[in-house]
C-alpha cells in the first residue's frame, strides 16, 4: 500500500488504493504494529507515530505476520475482541456505556489477522468488523 502523504491535523496516514485512496489513523497503526511484533516474538522498538519511517514500520510487521502464516499456518488475534471470544455463531446484545444498544451474530473473519464480523441475521452472507467499546455489557440472546 504505497503512502500517498500523511494528514498530521486528523492524525492519518493516507494510502493510494486503487483509484482512491484509504485512511489509517496513527494510533491504530501503532497498535497493530505492536501486536504483530509482540506475536511474532520480538521486541517492539519506539518510534514516532505520523512520520514515512512509522508507517514504513507497521508495512514491514503487516508483512513479516503475512509470511510467518504462510510458513506455519498460525493466526494472530489481536484483532479480535476479547468479549467476544467463543461467542462466535451466537446473537449477542452488546450495551455500550452510553447505553446504546445492538443485537448481531457473531462472525469470524478469514485470514492470518482475524478480527469479528456484525452478522445481521442467519441469513446474512457478510458482516462488518465490530467495534465493542470499552465498559460494554455483552450478553448472549441466542443460539
Amino acid at each position: 500500500m504505497p503512502l500517498h502523504s500523511i494528514n498530521q491535523e486528523q492524525r492519518l496516514y493516507v494510502i493510494n488504493a486503487g483509484h482512491g485512496f484509504s485512511c489509517l489513523g496513527f494510533e491504530y497503526a501503532e497498535k497493530r504494529r505492536r501486536a504483530v511484533v509482540e506475536w511474532l516474538g520480538a521486541s517492539v522498538e519506539p518510534l514516532a507515530l505520523g512520520t514515512a519511517e512509522h508507517f514504513a514500520a507497521y508495512e514491514d510487521a503487516m508483512k513479516r505476520g503475512a509470511e510467518y502464516n504462510r510458513a506455519t499456518g498460525k493466526r494472530c488475534h489481536a484483532e479480535l475482541s476479547r468479549q467476544l471470544i467463543g461467542l462466535e455463531g451466537r446473537r449477542v446484545e452488546v450495551v455500550a456505556p452510553d447505553g446504546e444498544k445492538s443485537r448481531f451474530y457473531v462472525g469470524k473473519s478469514m485470514g492470518w489477522m482475524p478480527c469479528h464480523l456484525q452478522i445481521k441475521s442467519r441469513h446474512s452472507v457478510e458482516g462488518c468488523a465490530v467495534f465493542v467499546p470499552e465498559g460494554s455489557t455483552v450478553r448472549v440472546v441466542g443460539a
